[in-house]
């Protein structure tokens, strides 16, 4: 059975629990890790309280990043309208994690805005791949060299972006998992 991770940044129109069920529909065993506890979800691991990230990285086969509003006020540098929209995570190890899982070749699901945040990553640099489109997560894809496609779903070597995660179906991912797009 496949393990996969789900680091949630922010969870604010559902995200976390659609790709959850999704996932856990198709047989994976899922966990879930935050970075800051001002989630209201459960969760397993606490990446706080973790040093050793090579060791995360072998424990699982599937990588999802859940970024919500705060991934988009974080990717766009823009101010978010209240105090409890700021990152309140480690934004370095979000991205010495989030570059370990693609760098190992783990599959890595980038659902909403968070197909941005790897883009300034340089993980998609020359990979075709989609995003919420709205014209500032559009414009980081491509100034970091992402060919912009205006699909529902995106898988280029290990990484699959979906522009709307509720747009699609659980076994539209299942089969993007399985074959690619």
């Amino acid at each position: 059975m496949a393990k996969g991770l789900i680091y949630v940044v922010d969870d604010v129109r559902g995200e976390y629990a659609t790709v959850k069920s999704y996932l856990s529909s198709h047989g994976y065993d899922l966990s879930a890790a935050v970075g800051a506890r001002d989630l209201n979800i459960n969760y397993d691991i606490d990446l706080k309280n973790i040093n050793n990230i090579d060791q995360i990285v072998k424990s699982f086969d599937i990588y999802v990043l859940i970024g919500g509003y705060k991934m988009y006020y974080f990717v766009t540098n823009k101010r978010p309208p209240a105090k409890r929209s700021e990152i309140a995570i480690n934004t370095d190890q979000l991205a010495d994690i989030t570059k370990s899982f693609v760098e190992a070749g783990a599959t890595v699901v980038a659902p909403f805005t968070t197909p941005a945040y790897l883009a300034k990553l340089g993980m998609l640099s020359g990979l075709k791949a989609t995003v919420y489109p709205i014209t500032e997560l559009i414009n980081i894809l491509k100034i970091n060299n992402a060919i912009y496609i205006n699909k529902s779903i995106i898988k280029e070597k290990n990484i699959i972006t979906i522009k709307d995660i509720k747009a699609i179906s659980a076994k539209d991912l299942a089969q993007v998992l399985r074959e690619g797009a």
